[in-house]
């Protein structure tokens, strides 16, 4: 693997303060819940600009599917390709288009995460803050090459969604994704000089991803039927379930002392 002067310098910066593999996995966990946030937000902020004032959990809109929920009233029926369900979104959206719109928002917004991550390592003066794009980077694009990669076998999810609405082929969404995922994943794994550091990167933040994104796929079911039944500690915080705004900010909130603690080594 053969680098430019600036690719050196910029290695050369990410590695003058080295990180030991609990203090990258920590770094790797975090930035994971924040990817994944980014991605939802992406979504739930055409909601909330439209006017829908949808409600949010982890990984997707607080939405029930075949059983009606408990009161009916405060939730948006809907339908898709002939299934019932149920959204937990003020008014029902009104055309194909802000539909559309919705389904990319998340996927793009991921996208320019994962470039932005891209120019705080190019970009920053900050070793630390290069450290931090880079994880945020690959913990996105590794999550989503993995997911691109699956398109041929998969049915659902945003892509699909979107081609539906636009009456064409998801294949060609995938291709687009899946190459600028794969760029921007390609672009970061050049900055690492070695294999073994590289596998290292690779290896720990994969890692971070699973045990940070697993639990909140399955903590959607249980927040969904908390919101169902009124629970007041899961009531909406600026859109989000509660629970869901507390651990985004905590990510957040973690991700700076991070950089607090790494830059003061």
């Amino acid at each position: 693997m053969v680098l430019d002067s600036k690719e050196v310098n910029i290695t050369a910066d990410i590695n003058h303060h080295k990180i030991g593999f609990w203090s990258l996995l920590i770094l790797a966990m975090l930035v994971n819940i924040l990817g994944q946030a980014i991605h939802e937000t992406g979504h739930k902020l055409v909601y909330q600009v439209m006017g829908r004032d949808p409600v949010w959990g982890f990984t997707k809109l607080v939405q029930v599917w075949d059983t009606p929920p408990l009161n009916p009233e405060e939730w948006t029926e809907t339908s898709f390709e002939g299934d019932s369900g149920w959204l937990k979104i003020s008014a029902p959206q009104e055309s194909r288009t802000e539909k559309a719109i919705t389904s990319l928002a998340g996927p793009l917004a991921g996208f320019l995460a994962a470039i932005m991550g891209i120019v705080a390592l190019k970009k920053s003066t900050a070793t630390t803050v290069k450290q931090i794009g880079l994880a945020l980077t690959l913990s996105i694009s590794i999550a989503a090459v993995l997911y691109y990669l699956r398109s041929a076998s998969r049915i659902g999810g945003d892509e699909y969604e979107l081609a539906s609405l636009m009456n064409i082929s998801a294949t060609p969404i995938n291709i687009f994704f899946g190459f600028g995922f794969g760029l921007c994943l390609f672009i970061a794994i050049r900055t690492l000089p070695t294999w073994q550091m590289a596998m290292k990167w690779l290896g720990t933040v994969f890692l971070g991803s699973l045990v940070t994104g697993v639990p909140l796929f399955f903590a959607d079911s249980y927040i969904i039927a908390q919101i169902g039944v009124g629970n007041p500690w899961f009531q909406p915080v600026l859109g989000y379930a509660f629970p869901v705004f507390f651990v985004n900010i905590l990510a957040f909130v973690g991700v700076f002392a991070w950089y607090r603690r790494r830059r003061g080594e």
